[in-house]
């Protein structure tokens, strides 16, 4: 790819502020409840996989863009099923006795 170098630079900039994200994800990992670790895993490997593919970019390897891109998309499933399942366990159930009443009675 011909990337000019100012946006090549522009790129190694973003992929530095995106490594302080990811340090942030994994300070709220470590402080995460044992049970309650995945959505924190998920967050750490979305950051860093979003650094590799910012330096992708900055070094212009179509090769990691791809490899990245295809992980990024993985996590974002998991991230989408997860909050999908999360939304879908939180309506309440509905009220057994408010139901539809037969006609004959």
């Amino acid at each position: 790819m011909d990337i000019p170098d100012w946006m090549r630079w522009a790129f190694c900039v973003f992929a530095a502020v995106q490594l302080i994200f990811v340090y942030r994800s994994v300070q709220l990992l470590r402080r995460a409840e044992p049970g309650r670790r995945t959505d924190p895993w998920l967050a750490v490997a979305d950051g860093a996989v979003g650094v590799v593919m910012s330096v992708g970019l900055a070094l212009g390897s179509f090769d990691v863009l791809v490899g990245a891109g295809a992980v990024l998309l993985a996590i974002g499933a998991c991230k989408g099923i997860r909050a999908l399942l999360a939304r879908r366990a939180a309506k309440p159930a509905p009220a057994a006795d408010g139901g539809a009443v037969p006609a004959g009675e």
